[in-house]
């Protein structure tokens, strides 16, 4: 997809400085000239979004780091509590079905299972205290599980940011895209009895095909193009 893009957003540079280069042919006010405005202001959307992507994309990443440090830590407490209950179990079997680690690995689940450990283990604090917990254990569990929701939440705003430039560049290609669909109708007509400029035209709105490998016959053969469509 990258490389469709890039191959796309160059053919839009190469046309936009045709319609500059000839904007005497092609005046703002004419319809044809309102097809070259259009894909000069994509490529200003497309250039702005495609920073916007990478940056979010860069967070993303980011939060995706954060949000595993912040799980495995609720992890831990959670392996921690409920291998303490085995022990205190011993002599108090009661409470090991209030301390089992969960079967469901997700996010949520995960949350739910520390959240039932906080409230169970409230009031057997001086229990697990004797059993080499620390006596601020259940502040520290919650402290854990305030940290990864909020890793969660903050994962999925950078997240959105990514996904929202993606669409913005999307959409902005499109448009650009049919303004130059349609500048393939309209200018060959305005300059059909001058050959150099058609093929200088021939040449801007031409987007290079994609790399493929090669065979040893065809490795002489000059390289393939396809036209906007």
């Amino acid at each position: 997809m990258r490389s469709q893009f890039n191959r796309q957003f160059t053919t839009l540079l190469r046309v936009r400085a045709f319609g500059e280069k000839h904007s005497d042919l092609f005046p703002p006010s004419s319809l044809s000239g309102k097809m070259f405005g259009i894909i000069a202001e994509a490529i200003t959307a497309l250039s702005n979004n495609a920073g916007s992507q990478a940056a979010g994309l860069a967070l993303a990443r980011e939060g995706t780091t954060a949000k595993a440090e912040a799980r495995q830590a609720l992890r831990e407490w959670v392996v921690d509590i409920s291998r303490t209950a085995r022990s205190i179990g011993r002599d108090h079997p009661e409470i090991l079905a209030k301390f089992r680690l969960p079967y469901d690995v997700s996010d949520r689940a995960l949350i739910s299972v520390a959240r039932g450990f906080a409230q169970n283990a409230a009031p057997l604090v001086a229990l697990f205290v004797e059993h080499e917990l620390s006596a601020t254990f259940v502040q520290e569990l919650e402290g854990a599980i305030a940290c990864f929701e909020d890793a969660i939440e903050d994962h999925a705003d950078k997240r959105g940011l990514q996904v929202a430039a993606t669409a913005s560049i999307g959409d902005a290609m499109e448009t650009a895209m049919d303004a130059l669909y349609r500048l393939d109708g309209m200018v060959p007509n305005k300059i059909k009895k001058n050959p150099v400029l058609l093929r200088e035209w021939d040449a801007a709105r031409r987007i290079a095909a994609p790399r493929s490998s090669k065979s040893p016959d065809s490795a002489t053969s000059p390289p393939a193009t396809v036209t906007a469509a």
